[in-house]
């Protein structure tokens, strides 16, 4: 843990902890806490509440908190009119303090950690300090970067509200040196939107999070996505895909013509000798543009003519469209793998698996591509744990064992994209395995050190979530001759003592952790961390050992997928009626049998590491 992330402990009040869950994830106390964390399908606000734009001044004229926290939804407008915004809200000599963009729109995204300090210095004047994690800073474009390396993550700002004479209401009297966004406004006021590069193979679309201001006009917002597509992607995924060729512009406005949805680029968009790269320019628009896939897409490129695609055609060419709603599911049973009777395909054989194979299981994995299926397993061995890889193929079913033994093996996981690699978190190290190989090879993680404690693959297969030393990490993939992991992004969060971390959507991901209060939780957080929101369920002192996450469609499914941990031994399933799963909830097995003491290790009848074929 961090020397901040101490400091940050410690100076929390008992009498404040129950504010802190709310105001520090940018909730206010009169606000329902969502599940879901990453917000409503396409076409509503993120945070639900139908707002197009944020307070006005004049809207609190009595209470300097309510004000605060007005003031800091204030610039969640179109980029171009933030300052205007800002400025309304300080004193009219001091306006100039607020500066002109150089040479963008940069709003700075801050996390509450406690409500606002006020004190009364004189008559009508208040001097407001604000303690606060720094999420990030939002560009025009909708992304949302890491801070300056020379910026502090938890900060303080201090400044006075009073009352001008002539005027009515109040007024900052001396304003933030930077634009200040609150996490509650982003929430609020920001549709979170999707848009897609290619991966430098060009095998799979690799998903990029960006923030829409609800204040756009409709008839402008395919406009902004595809504006915010030429500017290129975030820098953390940036070496991992394509961006548009140079001088890609849009050559007009993006019409919303209802049956078609129509995209004009400059020449310099024009396609290089690949055949197929036009149709995969056409269906990255269509899917960060996100029309209604029923309708046909036209593409015209400057200098040529308009090339009209079925939409199903492009949506086939996003692989994770094709997700299941309903995951299959797996535990492991004193030392062998079992499918759970919610999972679909119930009551089929476990894939891949033979009896001889499923034996001394301590954790697994499965994966399906086209007509091959996958299976990673750890096993107890002689010697310490080992990686076991299967793989049924038209060819026929083929095991390898890895060729080296840990003392511990987490969760295994597949990529995508393809689907013939995974890695594995053993003895506080990243490694990487292929199937038909027995080697088990170590990643290197540029850029940090500690523990490796958990990691979870996005459904693209191009990134990845870490947790290291209890800190929580995204990191984009290189799939070359080798799983190479490019700079890891650390994302802020108010969860401390990170323990375990996968992905429940596209950009969202769940993550086992401490809150402030000392509480152990899962908390749903955006992949740039701005947006955060914990599990109804508190775990209070448990231990969450072990989490599995399984990604909703991101187009038919709903908004977050669902999930599986086990906290004190125990597993659970969060969005199952009964949660905890049970011995009768097990295909399989006889739930009155009495547990063999040999392989039950740490868990709950036996029952352990429960799992999706994702």
């Amino acid at each position: 843990m961090s020397a901040n992330r101490r400091r940050w402990r410690g100076a929390v009040l008992p009498a404040l902890l129950g504010v802190l869950l709310a105001a520090g994830c940018g909730i206010p106390d009169d606000t329902d806490v969502r599940v879901d964390g990453q917000g409503p399908a396409p076409g509503l606000p993120t945070g639900g509440q139908g707002a197009q734009t944020p307070a006005s001044r004049l809207d609190e004229r009595n209470n300097t908190e309510a004000f605060v926290l007005n003031f800091l939804q204030a610039p969640a407008v179109e980029a171009e009119r933030a300052v205007e915004q800002v400025r309304d809200f300080v004193a009219p000599l001091n306006r100039a303090d607020v500066k002109d963009p150089n040479p963008e729109v940069v709003l700075t995204v801050i996390r509450l950690r406690e409500r606002p300090r006020i004190t009364r210095t004189e008559a009508g004047v208040d001097e407001v300090s604000i303690n606060v994690q720094q999420v990030g800073q939002l560009r025009p474009n909708g992304a949302l970067e890491p801070l300056p390396a020379q910026e502090p993550e938890f900060t303080e700002y201090t400044f006075r509200v009073g009352s001008v004479v002539g005027e009515s209401g109040k007024f900052i009297l001396n304003p933030p040196p930077v634009l200040l966004l609150s996490e509650n406004a982003l929430r609020t006021f920001y549709w979170q939107r999707t848009i897609y590069f290619w991966d430098t193979s060009q095998r799979a679309l690799v998903p990029d999070l960006r923030y829409l201001p609800v204040a756009v006009p409709v008839e402008r917002q395919r406009t902004v996505l595809l504006e915010a597509l030429i500017s290129g992607p975030s820098n953390w995924i940036a070496p991992a895909v394509q961006a548009l060729p140079s001088g890609t512009r849009s050559a007009g406005n993006v019409p919303d013509t209802g049956d078609r949805l129509k995209v004009s680029l400059t020449a310099e968009a024009t396609p290089g000798n690949d055949p197929d790269q036009l149709d995969r320019l056409a269906a990255q628009l269509m899917w960060s543009l996100r029309p209604d896939f029923g309708n046909d897409f036209e593409l015209t490129i400057q200098g040529q003519s308009p090339k009209v695609y079925r939409g199903a055609d492009l949506l086939a060419m996003n692989s994770t469209q094709a997700l299941p709603e309903t995951p299959e599911r797996f535990v492991i049973h004193q030392g062998q793998v079992r499918r759970l009777r919610s999972s679909a395909r119930s009551g089929e054989p476990i894939p891949v698996l033979t009896a001889e194979v499923n034996q001394n299981v301590v954790s697994a994995g499965f994966t399906r591509a086209g007509g091959s299926t996958f299976a990673a397993l750890a096993v107890q061995a002689v010697d310490g744990q080992r990686l076991v890889i299967g793989s049924a193929t038209a060819a026929g079913t083929h095991f390898e064992q890895g060729d080296r033994s840990f003392a511990s093996i987490g969760r295994p996981v597949w990529l995508k994209a393809p689907a013939d690699v995974g890695l594995i978190v053993a003895d506080g190290a990243l490694y990487s395995f292929e199937v038909n190989s027995r080697a088990v090879t170590q990643v290197a993680l540029p850029g940090i050190e500690g523990e490796v404690q958990s990691v979870g693959v996005a459904p693209d297969g191009h990134r990845i979530a870490l947790v290291v030393a209890g800190e929580l990490y995204v990191a984009a993939l290189s799939r070359g001759t080798h799983v190479e992991v490019l700079p890891p992004r650390r994302i802020p969060t108010s969860l401390l003592d990170v323990t375990q971390v996968d992905w429940v959507a596209e950009t969202l991901l769940v993550a086992a952790g401490t809150n402030p209060d000392g509480r152990v939780t899962l908390y749903d957080i955006t992949v740039d961390g701005a947006i955060e929101t914990s599990s109804p369920r508190d775990l209070g002192g448990a231990s969450v050992t072990h989490l599995a996450g399984y990604p909703a469609n991101p187009i038919s499914g709903s908004s977050v997928g669902v999930r599986m941990y086990v906290a004190n031994g125990i597993p659970y399933d969060l969005f199952e009626p009964s949660e905890q799963i049970r011995l009768e909830e097990v295909e399989g097995i006889d739930p009155s049998a009495t547990p063999d003491p040999v392989t039950v290790v740490d868990s709950a009848n036996g029952l352990s590491a429960p799992f999706f074929l994702y």
